[in-house]
């Protein structure tokens, strides 16, 4: 970033992962992540990712949380790969996206 610049995000949900102190998150061997759909800040879901992890015996780490991610199952995963590979937006449901559509139909 810039000097004198800072990061504006735009409050979007999306998902608390375990981040470990070597800055990988945890998950198991086929790539799916422990994580939790959320708003930035929610005490309610720091505790539930915070109390998995601990059920699972993980004493270290904290969560982190992905502004405008989430969770999708693998069916859903080959839909959106099928349509970035015919050009079209993978996540038809991208809010972002569809934000700034609409920008741009406004002019």
């Amino acid at each position: 970033m810039k000097p004198n610049t800072s990061l504006v995000t735009e409050n979007l949900p999306g998902v608390y992962v375990w981040e470990m102190p070597d800055g990988s998150w945890v998950g198991d061997d086929d790539g799916n992540f422990m994580n939790i759909v959320s708003m930035r800040g929610d005490r309610k879901r720091i505790a539930q990712i915070t109390d998995a992890a601990r059920s699972y015996g993980i004493l270290s780490g904290k969560p982190m949380f992905l502004e405008g991610h989430k969770p999708v199952s693998d069916e859903e995963y080959e839909i959106q790969r099928q349509r970035l590979h015919a050009g079209e937006m993978p996540d038809q449901w991208d809010l972002g996206n569809l934000i700034d559509e609409a920008k741009r139909e406004r002019g």
